[in-house]
């Protein structure tokens, strides 16, 4: 186990899974994840929106509850997509099938909220990431909150993971970038 910053006090415990780094991630199986982080669940009273569960993000959604992060690659081509998209935006194949990924990533962009709107003011500040996945070859980016530092020690490229957030009152779970220490 390794140890969390302590300007984190919502991250809770962290489980190291293997993964076979030297073969390509294959998209017909469920892989084991390299690291999850399970942060704290979400206690009171949940207020910020939740996505509609519908056809188009039902694998996403419960790839969240089973602690996953999915994302759609292209049967043909091979490439990842974020956001989800009819089409494949590379080869334009609709051979599109939900994948789990590593969950790592680098940090692409970011920026640091001073000033939310609604519930969103209740935090501030924080910071809103875009994550480069490592899945390759085309780059996946993904957005989301980056918890677990403070918002002066953010850099560009620096690594992260994803981090899951149970909502029990929802029967949903949320996600957040993890600064990986």
């Amino acid at each position: 186990r390794r140890e969390l910053p302590p300007e984190a006090p919502v991250l809770g415990e962290v489980e190291r899974r293997d993964l076979d780094r030297g073969q390509p991630l294959d998209p017909e199986r469920v892989l084991p994840l390299p690291l999850l982080v399970v942060l704290e669940p979400h206690v009171g009273a949940y207020s910020k929106p939740l996505p509609e569960l519908n056809s188009r993000n039902a694998p996403f959604v419960e790839g969240l509850r089973q602690h996953q992060l999915r994302v759609p690659r292209c049967k043909d081509c091979g490439h990842y997509h974020w956001t989800p998209y009819p089409a494949c935006r590379s080869c334009l194949s609709d051979a599109l099938v939900w994948t789990p990924v590593s969950g790592e990533a680098r940090l692409y962009s970011y920026t640091v909220v001073h000033r939310g709107v609604g519930v969103f003011g209740e935090q501030v500040p924080y910071v809103v990431a875009m994550g480069e996945l490592l899945e390759q070859p085309r780059p996946c980016l993904v957005v989301a909150e980056l918890v677990g530092t403070r918002p002066e020690d953010v850099r560009i490229g620096q690594a992260l993971e994803i981090g899951f957030v149970d909502i029990p009152h929802h029967d949903a779970t949320a996600f957040r970038w993890v600064a990986h220490q």
